[in-house]
């Protein structure tokens, strides 16, 4: 898992790059062959289906793991207050992936499906106490 954990902080710092080298204000100001030999190689490299593709097995990563700690909701040994923090940035991090692509509407319906989640499994063990998340500024 460590080299999980290395190749995306690798990944990560090779994003926040492009995100820079993405900015269009300094694309559109570039000679209008380098926008063209750009474009080229990043539509003929099929990048744009290679990035849905890495963002959507991330969101599904999330997604298991949202599973996953809703069936261990019962486990002895589970410290409560830092699953409910996991679950909370898990949670901000698929509102992300999915709000520019989705429309608001989309968005609160998979958060609503984690909930969803969560409660039946909740329900399930029969554990009975409520859960507060606190609200994020």
């Amino acid at each position: 898992m460590e080299d999980l954990s290395d190749r995306i902080e690798s990944i990560t710092q090779e994003l926040r790059a492009l995100h820079l080298q993405l900015h269009w204000p300094g694309f559109k100001d570039a000679d209008t062959s380098d926008q063209d030999r750009i474009l080229n190689n990043l539509l003929n490299a099929g990048l744009g289906h290679d990035l849905k593709k890495a963002v959507d097995l991330l969101s599904q990563f999330l997604w298991c793991y949202i599973e996953s700690a809703a069936a261990r909701i019962n486990a002895e040994g589970v410290d409560y207050a830092q699953q409910s923090l996991r679950l909370s940035q898990v949670t901000a991090t698929l509102r992300l992936l999915h709000h520019s692509a989705c429309p608001l509407k989309e968005s609160l319906a998979s958060i609503e499906q984690a909930t969803i989640t969560v409660t039946r499994n909740t329900e399930a063990g029969g554990i009975h106490r409520p859960l507060t998340m606190e609200k994020s500024a």
